[in-house]
């Protein structure tokens, strides 16, 4: 999952153009580090990163909102049944 949080830490700065310092409890959305277009382009990149899609009933602040919790969604999930 380290793979996985340093990815997401890399997209957030070159493909999302977030210039504050990340740490993996920062919140992304809430802050307005992001907005809702780029939770959509992250959503996609999380599932490439992962290999498989993520089902819109889990696209929440719960499971999106930081980076921590990507990693712990991305390690709980097993995508659609």
């Amino acid at each position: 999952m380290d793979d996985l949080k340093s990815a997401i830490k890399r997209a957030l700065a070159t493909r999302f153009g977030v210039r504050v310092p990340l740490h993996d409890d920062t919140e992304l959305f809430s802050r307005g580090l992001i907005d809702s277009l780029n939770v959509v382009e992250l959503v996609t990149f999380v599932e490439g990163e992962l290999g498989r899609p993520i089902p819109p009933a889990d696209i929440t602040l719960e499971n999106f909102d930081s980076i921590a919790r990507i990693v712990r969604y991305a390690g709980t999930s097993r995508g659609p049944s």
